[in-house]
């Protein structure tokens, strides 16, 4: 069973990133808002992926992203509107540049699975 920690506090596209991961063949997920609630979720139960949104309440989702992976080989799939905040924030070595659709997922967890 496939288990995914998506890290946004817009319920609608988290909702939307969810389906398309069921699609995928996903059947757990948790849903976190915040840096600390991503961590701790993480902690409980591990993911075999991170989707990490746009923004979060409080904290940050690249830094929870970060804690995360300290504690092994889980993949990264970052989701963005703001392609000059990816650029910031990931190394180019450690990212693959869309803008990728939804119904695009399938290739990009790829990615990221091989990537991780």
């Amino acid at each position: 069973m496939s288990h995914a920690l998506i890290i946004d506090d817009n319920m609608i596209v988290s909702r939307a990133i969810q389906d398309r991961l069921a699609s995928l063949g996903f059947r757990s997920f948790d849903h976190t808002w915040t840096e600390e609630q991503a961590v701790a979720a993480a902690a409980n139960h591990s993911p075999d992926l991170v989707v990490v949104g746009d923004s979060v309440e409080s904290g940050s989702a690249l830094n929870a992203a970060r804690r995360i992976t300290t504690r092994g080989n889980i993949p990264i799939l970052m989701i963005t509107a703001d392609s000059g905040r990816m650029h910031q924030s990931v190394p180019r070595d450690a990212r693959v540049e869309g803008p990728f659709l939804l119904t695009d997922m399938e290739n990009a967890v790829a990615l990221a699975r091989t990537a991780g």
